[in-house]
């Protein structure tokens, strides 16, 4: 007897890492060779050029590669770009750090470079068009669209409370800034009245410099507590908890309406010690003011609060004693004084004039800067707005814009929600900066029209960095979102966007707004959030905690494949864990993957096209395998990738466990040329056109290797084969796990050595099978096919058929299940 051995031609070795350049320049030759393609457009946000790429950028790109190589699996070719943001304050740290001033060109050109390099050998598939925001045409660009917002009167320039950071020496926009726990001190502290003494609480006393009205809640009752040695005002609500907390005996004497306050007025104990305090300050109702905290008074300091600005008196002068870098000005007592040295000389100042009455320690929410993580102050200053709130034919822009957001696709759903949301909260938005790299906003004292003609036609010919070198020039730079937001208009359908969790504050939200304001609409139709890279103890990869792993470790010992394959099996809708632990052994279970198809293509030789007559069983397996197939195209085009890649892993085991093990005789010791053995590969060829298809989205390097062997033949289903398996019951669910039966052979041994003849099944679905029939067959009358394996099947085979089946359909002469199997 001879033994028909495996031929050797897939090894289990790839050397992906030394062939994969070879392999990408087929794939996308391949790719580009292909006429008939639907074009799409995938736009990709612009990473900053401040330094080498980290691991929150690679998986930013196998995402967007996945769904590439997805889209071309289904005839639609996603076109892609490169870009990079250029300008900003991460990239002016980075040079200045280097004490080289005038460097920022050479320093960016080099970091593009390098990142550039970085992005090839991860061998993506990019065929479009590169820019970075240091275009000379991309800035006039962006100084055009600044234009046409002047023309409309969507911005507006005015004095208003912003964030400011002492280390970053600028105006932060509402994107770079995150929210912490943080323990202060607040301090109850009395302003005197005629004969009453109104409790008022704070928790930042450096503030109360600035100080030019106080608070009250407005329609409510307000008690006069009588102590030794005053008459102490505050709310009647929470009286109970404030005299815990002052620890301060007493009784009530009367109770005040709050209309009492009205046109009263007030000195601040330091008139006694400066000039500039010897006036008289007013009360402000405030209908926002939270009842359940403080004493019910607040004290006022309109350029240290928003919500202290707008309730503010708007004819009043609002005065402003801090500057920007966080020193006090104007008074010669206190100048040069930092604001966090003024709170210790507030302390004294009112300990010594017997006004502070308790110092209790609280934990409360406070505003960090993202970059440098350190405290922020809001500061009055003159800056440059889009108004979200403007009039436009009845309905406000913000409206416009939440109306547009219905439209696009979410993924995952409660981007929806967080993104409206935090539009919805958004009054303006700020964008222009007081640093010295970016596009420059030229005015003197108003932003005239005509000029803008002239700087715009200088910047398309020499770059706006030409008016870096004037002697009398203004900090003001246009915003870097406003900057990279530009990019969205130069492409009319960006059908996808795709970035990080941290870019709902920042591109996300300045894209729509852009977009929104130019054409009223916005031309996205679906947006993807992924979660961050995270290490073992949950802590976030970024450049400023300098906590990220190497590149070039990471591509000196993993092949790009290896990488995919790790990131695709994790949900990126969530946290993803990077270990080097858990990638050796991803590395087994693809060697796994391997072995499969290297059994499938060894054994693969003499098979007879021709040789129409399969096994029963081969023919279910097929069907059965098209089943999950047809789910992990779905949970593809849903960007669930993980999923999709435990099906197939599931398959891949499940085949090399048991089918394998069941063919090996058939293939090994039968005759070559037998019906037997060429069922066996008819069965696993197309088990491998199917795997192949499904495994290219994310393994397009071994896909590149299989189609070297085995290529499609389009000889075996010429038509369309009904799914005629759906009576056999072979699956069942356990434990949220889809799973074979163990004893699905035993179901079979009636059937599996049964020919089907294609050529006569291909005839009857011509002829005679109604899907739409068998449909409703198998709907209405599910317990038919259940019975086929049951025990009490004699009782019901004589099942009458539903009447709702259509009267031509051949299973209308059918009365039980045998004979369907023996028609089939």
């Amino acid at each position: 007897m001879k033994i028909n051995f495996q031929q050797k031609k897939y090894f289990m070795q790839g050397n992906l890492l030394k062939n994969q350049l070879i392999i990408v320049n087929n794939i996308n030759y391949n790719i580009l060779k292909r006429k008939k393609l639907i074009n799409y457009f995938l736009l990709d946000g612009p990473p900053f050029a401040n330094g080498e790429i980290h691991l929150g950028h690679i998986l930013n790109k196998v995402i967007k590669n996945i769904i590439i190589n997805n889209y071309f699996n289904n005839s639609f070719l996603l076109l892609n770009n490169l870009g990079w943001d250029t300008h900003g304050l991460p990239i002016e740290q980075k040079v200045l750090s280097t004490k080289k001033f005038n460097n920022f060109r050479s320093f960016v050109c080099n970091t593009i470079k390098d990142q550039k390099n970085d992005f090839l050998k991860l061998n993506l598939f990019n065929s479009y068009y590169n820019y970075n925001t240091m275009e000379p045409r991309y800035e006039s660009f962006q100084l055009k669209i600044f234009q046409y917002f002047l023309i409309k009167e969507l911005i507006k320039i005015k004095n208003y409370p912003n964030f400011l950071c002492f280390n970053c020496n600028s105006t932060l926009s509402f994107s770079e800034i995150i929210y912490k726990k943080k323990k202060s001190f607040s301090f109850y502290f009395k302003i005197k009245i005629n004969n009453l003494y109104l409790l008022i609480w704070t928790t930042s006393l450096w503030s109360f410099i600035n100080n030019q009205a106080c608070f009250f809640v407005k329609n409510n009752i307000y008690i006069i507590l009588k102590s030794k040695n005053c008459l102490l005002v505050f709310l009647n609500s929470i009286y109970k908890k404030v005299l815990k907390i002052i620890n301060i005996k007493g009784k009530i004497i009367s109770y005040i309406n709050s209309t009492f306050f009205f046109k009263k007025k007030y000195f601040v104990f330091l008139k006694n010690i400066l000039k500039f305090y010897n006036k008289e300050l007013f009360f402000i109702e405030n209908k926002y003011l939270d009842i359940k905290i403080g004493t019910g008074f607040i004290h006022s300091a309109p350029s240290n609060g928003i919500e202290d600005y707008e309730l503010y008196d708007k004819n009043r002068k609002i005065y402003n004693l801090i500057s920007s870098k966080c020193l006090l000005r104007k008074i010669k007592l206190f100048l040069n004084l930092n604001i966090f040295y003024l709170n210790i000389i507030m302390f004294k100042l009112m300990i010594k004039h017997n006004i502070l009455i308790k110092k209790f320690k609280i934990i409360h929410n406070y505003m960090f800067c993202w970059r440098h993580k350190n405290l922020i102050i809001y500061f009055l200053s003159k800056q440059i707005f889009i108004d979200l709130d403007l009039m436009y034919k009845k309905y406000r822009i913000k409206q416009i814009l939440l109306h547009n957001l219905q439209k696009i696709f979410f993924f995952p759903k409660k981007t929806k929600n967080i993104i409206s949301n935090m539009i919805n909260l958004r009054s303006n938005w700020c964008i222009s900066r007081q640093r010295i790299w970016g596009v420059y906003i030229f005015y003197k004292t108003n932003i005239k029209k005509e000029n803008f003609s002239f700087y715009k036609n200088l910047t398309k010919t020499f770059s706006s960095h030409v008016f870096f070198f004037l002697k009398k020039k203004k900090k003001n730079i246009l915003d870097v979102w406003f900057d990279s937001a530009i990019s969205s208009l130069l492409f009319n359908n960006n059908n996808i966007i795709i970035e990080g969790k941290d870019q709902i504050r920042g591109w996300f939200q300045s894209c729509i707004i852009v977009q929104c304001l130019i054409y009223l609409k916005i031309n996205i139709k679906i947006l993807i959030m992924h979660n961050f890279c995270v290490n073992i103890k949950g802590e976030k990869f970024s450049k400023s905690d300098e906590n990220y792993i190497k590149i070039k470790k990471i591509f000196n010992t993993y092949s790009n494949e290896i990488i995919k394959y790790y990131f695709s099996k994790h949900n990126f809708f969530k946290n993803i864990y990077f270990d080097n632990f858990k990638i050796k052994n991803l590395s087994i279970s693809y060697k796994k993957i391997r072995i499969f198809f290297k059994f499938i293509i060894n054994n693969f030789y003499n098979f007879n096209f021709k040789k129409k007559q399969v096994l029963l069983f081969d023919f279910w397996l097929i069907k059965k395998i098209e089943k999950f197939i047809f789910i992990i195209d779905n949970n593809f085009k849903r960007f669930k990738f993980y999923k999709s890649m435990k099906i197939i892993i599931y398959i891949i085991n499940f085949l090399s466990n048991s089918y394998f093990n069941y063919s090996k005789n058939k293939l090994y010791l039968s005759k070559l040329n037998s019906l037997i053995r060429n069922s066996v590969l008819f069965a696993l060829y197309n088990i491998l056109l199917l795997i192949k298809k499904s495994i290219f989205p994310v393994l397009s390097f071994t896909f590149n290797e299989i189609i070297n062997f085995v290529k499609d033949k389009k000889i075996l289903f010429k038509k369309k084969v009904g799914k005629f398996s759906h009576f056999l019951k072979i699956v069942k669910k356990k434990n949220k796990k889809t799973i074979f039966y163990s004893n699905f052979l035993k179901d079979f041994n009636k059937v599996k050595n049964e020919l089907l003849n294609l050529d006569i099944y291909l005839n009857i679905y011509n002829k005679f099978w109604n899907w739409f029939c068998i449909k409703k067959y198998f709907y209405y009358n599910l317990k038919v096919f259940y019975c086929f394996f049951s025990k009490n099947f004699v009782k019901k085979k004589n099942y009458v058929l539903n009447k709702n089946i259509c009267k031509n359909c051949v299973l209308n002469k059918l009365h039980n299940l045998e004979e369907l199997r023996f028609y089939v």
